[in-house]
C-alpha cells in the first residue's frame, strides 16, 4: 500500500490571491507542503490547482512524483484502489511531527484535530474539535467524493464526509512537544495565514523553531542571531543548505592554510566566523524543509576541518621551536577529540539517542565540555596575551578531560539503557556486584 498525497490550492484569500501562495521561509505554502509530504514518505503528490504560476508550476513539476492537475475529477483518476490518501488543507503550515503522528500505525482513516488550536482559522468539526488539515483516507471515499466535487470546498468536503465514515480522531494536544532531533521542547508548529503579514510571523516562528538546543556555550549564546539573520537573508534566494555547507568547507581550508603558514589571527578570526556560518546550512534546511543526502556529510566535513586546524597550528609551532612538542599537542588534541567523537556516535547509533541528551548532567556538560567552538573560544585570550603555543596545550588537556568526563557518562548512561531494556543485563548487573560496595538496583542518572 503506497502513501498518496492530495493537496489543493485554496481560493482567493483576503489580499486577492491563494493563501497557498503566500511565502513563509522564503517558498510558498503550497511548495512547503509538497516538500512536506515528500519527507514523510508520499512516494506521488497529486496537486489540484485550476491555475498556478508559472515559476511555481515549474519548481514543483521538477520534483519526483509530483503532478498537477486542474480539476478534482483528473485527480480521482489517478488514485489507485490501495492508495493511502494523505490530504493536506489548502493554505496550512504544518509540523513534520503532526504529520508523522496522523500516519503513524498505519491508519486508513484518521483525522488530526485540536480541542484548542495553536492559531485561527482551523475548521470546526464540532463543538469539542477542530480539524488540523490533515487527514489519512482510504482511496474509494476520496474517489467518490472527487468524482463529484464539483463547486465544493475540496477539504472541508472530504473531512466532512469522513467523520460521516466514523474517521478516527488524533487528538494533537496530548502530543509531546520534546523534538528528540533538536534536543529540545519544541511546540508543535500549526498556522494559517490568510495575510502576508501574518506569513511573515509564521516565518518568524518557523526560524525559531529550527534552533537546535542541548550546545555549548558558543553556540548558545553567541551564534543564534547571527545565523538568524544569515537564514533570513537566505530564504527567499537560490542558495541552498550545500552550497553554504561548501562556502563554510571552504572558509575551513583557509583557515588551515593560514595557520599553517603562521597567519595565527587571521586562522583564529577564520575558525570564530566559521561557527555561525556552520549553523546556517542545517537552520536553513530546517526551515525551507529543503533537505539533501548529502547533508549528515557535513558534520564529517566538520571533524576534517577541526583536525587539519590542529595539525596545521602544530606544524606551525613546530616549525617555530617547539619542534615534536607541536607535533604531539596536534596529534592528541585529534586523538581525544576523535575518540569522545566515535564514542558518542556509537552511543546514537546504539540507543537511539544523543549521550549529550540523555540527562540534566549531560546536557549541562555540553555546555562547557571541550568541541570545537570551545577549544578556538579558550584560545582567544591566550592568543591576545601572545602565549599562543601554551593555549595549544591548555586546548589539549581540556580535549583529554572532555574525552574521560563523557566516557564516564557513556558507561553509566549504557548501563541505565541495558538494565531498562534486557532483564539479562540487569541480572548480569545484580549477580556480579561487589560486595563490598554499596548495592544499588538502578545504576541510571
Amino acid at each position: 500500500m503506497s502513501l498518496l498525497a492530495l493537496l489543493s490550492l485554496g481560493e482567493t484569500g483576503p489580499e486577492s490571491s491563494p493563501s497557498g501562495l503566500l511565502p513563509v521561509a522564503g517558498r510558498s505554502l503550497l511548495e512547503r507542503q509538497v516538500r512536506l509530504v515528500r519527507r514523510v514518505g508520499a512516494e506521488r503528490t497529486l496537486v489540484v490547482a485550476p491555475a498556478l504560476p508559472a515559476l511555481l508550476r515549474e519548481r514543483l513539476q521538477a520534483m519526483p512524483g509530483v503532478t498537477i492537475v486542474e480539476a478534482a475529477a483528473a485527480a480521482a483518476a489517478l488514485i489507485g484502489d490501495d492508495d493511502r490518501v494523505l490530504l493536506l488543507a489548502d493554505g496550512v503550515e504544518l509540523d513534520e511531527r503532526i504529520v508523522n503522528a496522523t500516519l503513524a500505525d498505519g491508519a486508513a482513516c484518521r483525522l488530526a484535530v485540536w480541542q484548542v488550536p495553536p492559531g485561527p482559522d482551523a475548521e470546526r468539526l464540532d463543538a469539542e474539535t477542530l480539524w488540523s488539515g490533515v487527514a489519512v483516507l482510504p482511496a474509494p471515499l476520496v474517489r467518490d467524493v472527487l468524482r463529484g466535487l464539483g463547486e465544493w470546498e475540496l477539504g472541508s468536503t472530504l473531512v466532512r464526509t469522513a467523520v460521516e465514515h466514523g474517521a478516527a480522531r488524533l487528538l494533537l494536544d496530548s502530543l509531546e512537544d520534546y523534538a528528540p532531533a533538536r534536543r529540545r521542547r519544541v511546540p508543535l508548529r500549526w498556522g494559517r495565514p490568510r495575510t502576508a503579514a501574518a506569513a511573515a510571523r509564521l516565518t518568524d516562528v518557523v526560524i525559531a523553531d529550527a534552533q537546535k538546543g542541548c550546545l555549548d556555550w558558543p553556540a548558545r549564546f553567541l551564534h543564534p542571531p547571527v545565523e538568524d539573520a544569515l537564514v533570513r537573508l537566505l530564504l527567499p534566494t537560490p542558495v541552498t543548505p550545500n552550497m553554504v555547507t561548501v562556502f563554510g568547507g571552504l572558509v575551513g581550508v583557509a583557515a588551515i592554510v593560514a595557520f599553517a603558514t603562521g597567519w595565527l589571527w587571521t586562522g583564529l578570526i577564520l575558525v570564530l566566523l566559521i561557527g555561525p556560518l556552520d549553523g546556517v546550512d542545517g537552520k536553513l534546511a530546517r526551515a525551507r524543509i529543503e533537505y539533501s543526502r548529502w547533508g549528515d556529510l557535513e558534520h564529517v566535513l566538520d571533524k576534517v576541518l577541526e583536525y587539519g586546524w590542529y595539525l596545521a597550528l602544530g606544524s606551525w609551532f613546530a616549525g617555530q621551536g617547539a619542534g615534536l612538542a607541536g607535533w604531539l599537542i596536534a596529534l592528541g588534541i585529534s586523538v581525544f577529540a576523535l575518540a569522545e567523537a566515535v564514542q558518542g556516535e556509537f552511543f546514537r547509533r546504539f540507543t537511539g539517542r544523543q549521550l549529550d541528551d540523555w540527562g540534566g548532567f549531560e546536557r549541562r556538560w555540553r555546555l562547557v565540555a571541550g568541541r570545537r567552538n570551545t577549544h578556538f573560544w579558550t584560545l582567544l585570550p591566550f592568543a591576545a596575551a601572545g602565549a599562543w603555543f601554551a593555549g595549544f596545550g591548555v586546548i589539549l588537556a581540556y580535549a583529554m578531560v572532555t574525552w574521560g568526563v563523557c566516557l564516564w557518562r557513556m558507561l553509566r548512561a549504557l548501563a541505565s539503557y541495558g538494565t531498562v531494556h534486557s532483564a539479562q543485563i540487569a541480572n548480569n548487573f545484580v549477580t556480579t556486584a561487589y560486595d563490598f560496595l554499596p548495592q544499588r538496583g538502578d545504576v541510571s542518572r
